[in-house]
């Protein structure tokens, strides 16, 4: 999964094109069940869980395999061909 800082998004709508399983919605468009992904998306990039804090973008060397707790128990989805 890819995790999205939730004080760092623009709302550029990039992530939306790239997204291979449509998982992304704005925030006033979520589902009650995507809306839970806010807080995880919050809590990846928190002390407890990665500590990356507000890293400031992506790059290679923010790249970890760790998945917040809930993703990690969640069925995987693969992309349509």
């Amino acid at each position: 999964m890819f995790y999205i800082h939730p004080d760092e998004c623009i709302n550029c709508g990039l992530c939306l094109s790239i997204c291979p399983v449509d998982a992304i919605a704005y925030d006033e468009e979520a589902t009650e069940a995507q809306k839970a992904f806010a807080q995880i998306n919050r809590e990846y990039f928190g002390p407890e869980l990665t500590g990356l804090g507000s890293p400031g973008g992506w790059d290679k060397s923010r790249t970890t395999a760790l998945d917040h707790p809930v993703v990690a128990t969640m069925p995987v989805r693969v992309a349509a061909q």
